[in-house]
Formats: structure tokens, C-alpha cells, sequence
């Protein structure tokens, strides 16, 4: 029962948020769906989402363009 419990916890994925704890955090949550997580960033003029690819272990921006730098991506997406 307990190791069910483990694995469906582990399949579901997880949320973090960050700025929750860190408000001057750049990222405002994580949301981790398997080999892809979402990264919820602030803006200047509002939010944005980053996907990061474990796999690939790259952050891809809005307009597809994909770096294995999380700086130079959120910059090509904020501005």
C-alpha cells in the first residue's frame, strides 16, 4: 500500500514555488510533469512560462528558441 502511495505520488509530479519563500525570486513556481517542468517566471510587465526539458536538459522559450542557459532564455522572453 505504501509503495503504491510513493508511486502515484511520484508520477503525479509536483509543485514548488519559490517566490513563496523568496519573493525576490525570479521564478514564481515549478511545475514538474515527468521529463518536462514548466517554470513560471516574473516579467516586467507580468509573467511568462520556460519549459526545461530534463532530458535535453535546455530551457525553451515561448518562440521556440531553445538554451542550456536559464539567464540568456529568460531574457530572450522578458525582454
Amino acid at each position: 500500500m505504501l509503495l503504491a502511495a510513493m508511486l502515484a505520488a511520484t508520477l503525479a509530479g509536483f509543485n514548488d514555488y519559490p517566490a513563496f519563500i523568496a519573493p525576490d525570486s525570479r521564478i514564481e513556481a515549478v511545475l514538474d510533469h515527468g521529463p518536462i517542468s514548466e517554470l513560471i517566471i516574473k516579467c516586467g510587465r507580468g509573467t511568462a512560462i520556460l519549459s526545461y526539458s530534463k532530458v535535453d536538459r535546455a530551457y525553451c522559450t515561448p518562440k521556440l528558441y531553445c538554451s542550456r542557459d536559464l539567464s540568456e532564455a529568460v531574457q530572450r522572453t522578458c525582454g
